[in-house]
C-alpha cells in the first residue's frame, strides 16, 4: 500500500489531516490521488491530447490499468501502453511526495512532461 495520508493515519502515523496534498479538499485516497484528483485528471487530459485519443475514466485505479490495453496491439505493443499508465501514476506520486517534503506547488504540466519523457 502505498503511504496516502489515509493509509498513514490507519496505521498510526500522527499527521495533521488526510486531506489530499494535490488538491486540498478531498480525503488523499490512493484512487483520488491517481484518478480522482483534479491535478491527476488534468495531466490524464495531457496524455490523451499526446496520444491523440478519447477514453473513458475508471474510478478504480486497477480498472484504470486494465484499460490501458489495445486489441490488436499485440504483446510488446501493449506493455508500451502500460508502460504510458506506470511512468504517469509514478510521476504523480513523484511530484505528491515533492510537495510534502520541500512544501513547494503542484505543476500539471511540468509532471506530464516528465512522465512522457519516461515512456
Amino acid at each position: 500500500m502505498l503511504p496516502t495520508r489515509v493509509n498513514m493515519i490507519r496505521r498510526g502515523v500522527n499527521i495533521q489531516n488526510n486531506i489530499c496534498l494535490l488538491y486540498s479538499k478531498v480525503v488523499e485516497t490512493i484512487q483520488h490521488l491517481l484518478i480522482g484528483c483534479e491535478v491527476g485528471q488534468k495531466v490524464w487530459d495531457n496524455c490523451d491530447n499526446w496520444l491523440d485519443i478519447s477514453s473513458v475514466r475508471h474510478n478504480d485505479v486497477l480498472n484504470h490499468f486494465r484499460n490501458f490495453y489495445v486489441i490488436g496491439l499485440g504483446r510488446k505493443g501493449n506493455q508500451v501502453w502500460k508502460g504510458v499508465w506506470v511512468a504517469i501514476t509514478y510521476e504523480i506520486w513523484k511530484h505528491r511526495n515533492w510537495i510534502v517534503f520541500p512544501d513547494r506547488r503542484v505543476d500539471t504540466v511540468e509532471l506530464f512532461i516528465v512522465a512522457q519523457s519516461n515512456v
